[in-house]
């Protein structure tokens, strides 16, 4: 009997948090919504909290051209923001038990950052992945365009990259109808990621922050903070 194909989708996030990457790591694939638009207001598309210090938070922020278009078509503002953040990164995190070896993966990045949102959103977040050992697929939704809206949209992708399992963060069950998926012959499975505790390097622990604080103080071992219960 075949094994089930989980796959999980989600919208291009600036090096999003650790829950980002448990759903990933849970499933086989993972589809990158690019062609969803540009959440108005702040967004966890073109934000993140990292920590500062023991007990202040401090956020990176992406500057961009904000308008009515899909995240795919965002473009970066004119702002020398990459070396602002990478300064920041090394003055923050510095101490840190990793920082060599995770500054050396993203540094790498924000000598490129290129010009789009979402290439350089999905290249940060594909190399963490990658670091980190992750096996599955990655595929863009904007790959497989359809006239579809919310639950019939991610049904049809999850359809379309070969899975019969979509793999939901918790809070879904509230507005999804499984049978909508069921028509497309996938399952609909609900998750929920709980912060698990790390050692912050000496540092008091912070739930809920980047990936990329995991990565400065445990290398290779954050993936043990990608688990579900």
């Amino acid at each position: 009997m075949r094994r089930r194909m989980r796959v999980a989708v989600h919208q291009p996030n600036y090096a999003p948090w650790c829950g980002y990457f448990a759903k990933m790591f849970a499933s086989d694939a993972f589809v990158f919504l690019d062609d969803a638009q540009l959440p108005q207001g702040r967004s966890y598309v073109s934000r993140v909290k990292i920590a500062k210090g023991r007990d202040a938070d401090q956020w990176l922020t992406l500057p961009v051209r904000k308008g009515s278009e899909a995240i795919r078509d965002v473009a970066f503002a004119d702002e020398p923001w990459a070396e602002k953040h990478r300064r920041t990164l090394q003055h923050i995190y510095a101490k840190s038990r990793h920082f060599a070896e995770a500054m050396e993966l993203v540094g790498l990045l924000y000598d490129e950052p290129g010009s789009g949102l979402a290439d350089f959103n999905i290249r940060l977040i594909t190399a963490v992945a990658g670091h980190l050992d992750y096996g599955g697929e990655f595929h863009c939704a904007s790959d497989h365009p359809a006239d579809l809206r919310a639950d019939a949209r991610i049904a049809q992708l999850v359809a379309e990259v070969g899975g019969d399992v979509y793999v939901s963060g918790a809070g879904g069950e509230s507005y999804q109808s499984e049978a909508v998926y069921a028509e497309r012959g996938v399952a609909l499975e609900v998750r929920t990621y709980r912060p698990v505790p790390y050692d912050r390097s000496g540092w008091d622990w912070i739930g809920g922050l980047s990936i990329l604080d995991a990565l400065f103080h445990l290398g290779r071992g954050a993936r043990d903070a990608l688990r579900y219960d």
